[in-house]
């Protein structure tokens, strides 16, 4: 029997919450991703960039009324 047959066998033998305790150690200890996580980051640099005119969320009718004017 191969290995990967041996811990085929350990793992049937394991109810629910052993088996998700072993998923979650595996997954850490080899750097495995949740694939039913959706771990979609943004790049680094997202958000690193200034406009320059402060909060414009909280100023975006004036910045509407603004460009609407063509200033």
């Amino acid at each position: 029997m191969t290995t990967k047959e041996l811990l085929h066998r350990l793992v049937d033998d394991l109810g629910e919450p052993q088996a998700a305790e072993a998923l979650t150690w595996i997954r850490a200890r080899y750097g495995m991703p949740d694939p039913c996580r959706d771990d979609t980051t943004l790049p680094e640099w997202v958000g690193s960039f200034s406009s320059g005119r402060g909060d414009l969320a909280e100023r975006h009718e004036e910045t509407l009324r603004d460009e609407g004017d063509g200033r």
